[in-house]
């Protein structure tokens, strides 16, 4: 076993190899390269007086490598490690770590190009099933993915393993990446330099991975071109066979693999945009319709009015919706649970109270607490229901109840949230005490945020209270 001293370590740390590793192939093996480099910055912020660690500031001590795996030709694979990590005080930090280095997500989607464009109708992903051993499986489905090898950019090393996994040749150009979509840059070097990814077992591995999304309309006869292909590069030992799987299935067919959880959950209600408008003929409405009504006013004159009606109540309901007013129990006080989800109408994503949609023979009741573990995956218990209320009765006959839930905090199915989301939902989960409720609005409202006049009335309501102490 040899030790050398880390470059540019303070204080020194000691670094212990393993008979087969030199120090020159740890020292250029990538991922340990990022590892060390994103670890010594983390460990630098500590010097800000605001860090958690300021008061006692934890040091790297020494490294020692435990294990190899080399892949052909030589190259460095995984390296198993710990990291001794502690403060002056002789509190110590976990430190076994799994380097293994970046690697990078697709999500491919296909569409036939015989449905209507600007919809979800029909969309199918592309899926690699394929053996993987350290989970036990022979057959597991995910999203094509594959390491980095140091030689490119993320979206090159992304085409490169689509065109590995599937075949498919994309350009770089047309890949989007969804994570730095989700995730901004450090805006200085007083945070920390994560990577823009998803880390999935942060506990014990330093993998990363982007996520990208490409999409394309083609004819339908070729997707069956993918269906059952044998791909992968079986030098490699690659097995890979290739599943289309509908959009909205992703979530339970690819259930098992992280990647295919991140796809959806990583994106921002604000990252939406329209990107057209055109008039909507009364046949092709699905949800609402327009109506002209004919109504005598109380002196007798006969008059017209023109409103929207929705398409969608059903026969056994006198309400359309409802909208929850759920409140956290939380040790710190009271708070709301708000949404943030892009509603195309007003070109923004808007702050809303959790709400739905009733369906057939649900009450109000009922529907809310369906609503809100779909949508947030909070369960609540309801301990009131408001009288009908209509949103706006000069434009549309639409109304709703308002249910009020609370949600234990210290239940365990309010631990770890799961949402059930619709394959076109994209909503953001928090909360806001109740008592900031009122200039909070305001806050978000100046960073571009529309707010649900739901919202805002809650938050009015609240401040009228306080100024008149009711």
């Amino acid at each position: 076993m040899t030790t050398f001293i880390l470059p540019k370590s303070e204080p020194e740390v000691p670094v212990s190899l393993t008979s087969d590793l030199s120090e020159e192939q740890l020292l250029s093996f990538p991922a340990f390269k990022t590892w060390i480099s994103t670890l010594q910055h983390s460990l630098s912020v500590q010097k800000n007086l605001s860090h958690t660690f300021y008061p006692a500031p934890y040091k790297l001590r020494k490294i020692d490598v435990q294990s190899v795996d080399f892949f052909g030709g030589g190259r460095i694979g995984f390296v198993k490690l710990k990291a001794e990590i502690s403060n002056d005080d002789g509190e110590k930090l976990p430190g076994s770590v799994f380097l293994r280095g970046g690697s990078v997500g697709m999500m491919l989607i296909l569409q036939p190009d015989d449905v209507p464009e600007n919809t979800e109708d029909d969309k199918q992903v592309i899926l690699t099933v394929q053996p993987r051993v350290p989970a036990g499986t022979l057959a597991l489905a995910e999203l094509p993915a594959g390491m980095l090898d140091n030689s490119g950019t993320f979206a090159g090393g992304a085409a490169k393993e689509i065109a590995e996994e599937t075949g498919l040749e994309i350009p770089t150009s047309d890949l989007i990446n969804m994570t730095e979509l989700a995730i901004p840059a450090a805006s200085s070097d007083s945070d920390e330099h994560l990577q823009r990814a998803m880390y999935p077992s942060p506990g014990g591995c330093d993998e990363f991975i982007p996520l990208y999304l490409w999409q394309k309309r083609i004819p339908r006869g070729q997707l069956k071109e993918w269906q059952g292909k044998l791909t992968g590069l079986r030098e490699h030992g690659e097995k890979i066979t290739l599943m289309l799987c509908p959009l909205d299935q992703v979530w339970k067919i690819g259930g098992r693999d992280a990647k295919s959880s991140m796809s959806k959950t990583n994106c921002k209600a604000s990252d939406a945009k329209v990107v057209s408008t055109k008039p909507l003929m009364l046949d092709d409405a699905r949800w609402t319709k327009l109506v002209l009504t004919t109504y005598r006013d109380p002196l007798g004159k006969q008059r017209t009015w023109e409103h929207a009606e929705r398409a969608t109540r059903p026969k056994d309901s006198s309400i359309d919706g409802v909208g929850i007013v759920a409140i956290l129990e939380k040790p710190s006080g009271p708070e709301l649970l708000l949404q943030k989800q892009f509603r195309p109408p007003v070109d923004k994503a808007v702050i809303e109270i959790p709400a739905g949609l009733v369906d057939p023979g649900e009450t109000a009741a009922e529907s809310a607490v369906r609503e809100l573990r779909e949508e947030t995956g909070y369960v609540g218990k309801v301990s009131e229901v408001s009288p009908i209320m209509f949103n706006d009765p000069g434009f549309c006959n639409t109304n709703l109840n308002m249910v009020h839930v609370t949600v234990d905090m210290g239940l365990p199915e309010n631990q770890n949230l799961k949402p059930e989301l619709e394959d076109n939902e994209f909503i953001e989960v928090f909360s806001l005490p109740l008592e900031d409720l009122y200039r909070e609005c305001k806050r978000l409202e100046s960073e571009g945020y529309a707010i649900d006049a739901r919202v805002g009335t809650l938050a009015e309501g609240i401040e009228i209270a306080r100024r008149w102490k009711l």
